[in-house]
């Protein structure tokens, strides 16, 4: 793989080693239904969560029915404002709601770090004259907070994150998106991720070349140009840079 021009990676369990839980009422419900009341929109945590995803499924839905796709993404800024909607709050301001997005996120998460030498791998293939693409399914709101945290956010090319294009993995137009931008073929490309049903295996029905990093202990090994057991970042510079 020493043609590769342009490297496509995802994020979460590729580069961010992540675990997040948002089913713990007490945890991360209470708090959010607090700061619902502060603003005048009265749930119970309960109450609070079962409306959350109450409204995510129905913007989902309205959002297939109107681009005629199934893999797709809305923008929880949408969801969040639905919420004070129902409550009879008008419209609240683009802070409050990244409050609440931030909120959401910050009490939900047990872990999110980078794994050992993502920046040094990304470095690397910008000082060898690779550009480098992040193709995330993925909330901005949430995302560009962890990744300007962790040092992540100027390090690529170009970002693609899916509630930004409405669209997610493993919709091939995703990809398209990002060949696009590299300005190669596909077979000049490599998509790098951790997921072969979202990752490995839409990119090669596209002729994109593949590396699964198997940070899950997968026992099935998906059809990939490059296997590494875990985040190997060494193993992905040899194939790209020696």
């Amino acid at each position: 793989m020493k043609m590769i021009d342009a490297v496509f990676f995802d994020l979460y369990g590729t580069l961010i080693r992540i675990h997040t839980d948002e089913e713990n009422l007490d945890r991360v419900w209470k708090p959010l239904s607090y700061l619902y009341g502060y603003y005048g929109a009265s749930y119970t945590p309960q109450t609070l969560r079962e409306a959350y995803r109450r409204q995510i499924e129905k913007q989902e839905a309205v959002a297939r029915e109107a681009s005629g796709k199934q893999c797709v993404e809305v923008q929880f800024e949408l969801v969040f404002q639905a919420l004070f909607t129902e409550k009879g709050v008008g419209k609240v301001s683009n802070e409050t709601l990244r409050q609440v997005g931030m909120m959401l996120r910050a009490c939900s998460t047990d872990e999110s770090e980078l794994y050992p030498g993502a920046l040094e791998l990304l470095d690397a293939l910008r000082g060898a004259g690779k550009r480098v693409f992040l193709l995330s399914n993925a909330q901005r709101l949430f995302t560009e907070p962890e990744m300007r945290r962790l040092g992540l956010w100027n390090r690529f090319d170009k970002i693609f994150i899916s509630s930004d294009q409405g669209i997610k993995k493993p919709d091939p137009d995703y990809f398209r998106l990002a060949i696009q931008a590299a300005g190669v073929g596909p077979e000049r490309c490599l998509m790098v991720g951790n997921s072969p049903s979202d990752d490995i295996a839409p990119a090669r029905s596209l002729g994109i070349h593949t590396c699964f990093l198997n940070t899950d202990d997968l026992a099935v090994r998906p059809e990939c140009d490059l296997y590494c057991s875990g985040a190997d970042y060494a193993a992905l510079l040899r194939e790209l840079l020696l």
